[in-house]
């Protein structure tokens, strides 16, 4: 299933691509990385887009994606096609096909003072820096950058919550 990903948020580049081939090069062995590369043709590993060499060194690696999921679609097994410029003429690839190692339920509200409340499952991530680690490990360079991300998505909720759904591509769990 495609799993799309955005190269500006808040008017700011993302590199999610960099912060995905980073995570993937980190966290998968050498040779199911060479084997998913494989599947992939020249072009989807080089064109369009290219991995940016200054950039890649000093991103995190980004080792999830939060989404909304209402009718349960993301289930572990599942293949996900990691694609950029989803329902575009430029639509392509970025990242071989995957497996979705699991899926964990995340639920989040807004507190008060700039602080928006994280539960993974059944564990609530205390502290900022528990909340900074799930903001990295989910593409954000910094806290305010995942806050100002989801905190208007939270605010234009009835009960000022939401309900996502946290997909994996690595054994990371909280």
């Amino acid at each position: 299933m495609i799993l799309g990903f955005s190269t500006q948020l808040n008017g700011k580049p993302t590199h999610f691509v960099e912060k995905i081939w980073k995570g993937l090069k980190e966290n998968l062995s050498k040779e199911l990385h060479a084997l998913h590369e494989a599947q992939m043709t020249q072009e989807e590993l080089t064109k369009p887009y290219e991995v940016d060499g200054d950039v890649y060194p000093l991103v995190k690696a980004k080792l999830h994606s939060l989404r909304e999921d209402k009718k349960g679609r993301w289930k572990a097994g599942m293949k996900i096609d990691f694609f950029i410029n989803v329902r575009k003429k430029d639509m392509f690839r970025f990242a071989p096909v995957l497996p979705v190692v699991s899926t964990q339920k995340v639920f989040m509200s807004y507190r008060y003072n700039d602080l928006i409340q994280i539960s993974v499952g059944d564990k609530e991530l205390f502290g900022y820096n528990e909340r900074l680690e799930f903001a990295i490990n989910d593409g954000f360079d910094t806290w305010r950058d995942f806050f100002d991300y989801f905190y208007p998505q939270i605010k234009a909720t009835p009960d000022n919550f939401l309900k996502m759904k946290l997909i994996h591509w690595t054994d990371k769990k909280y």
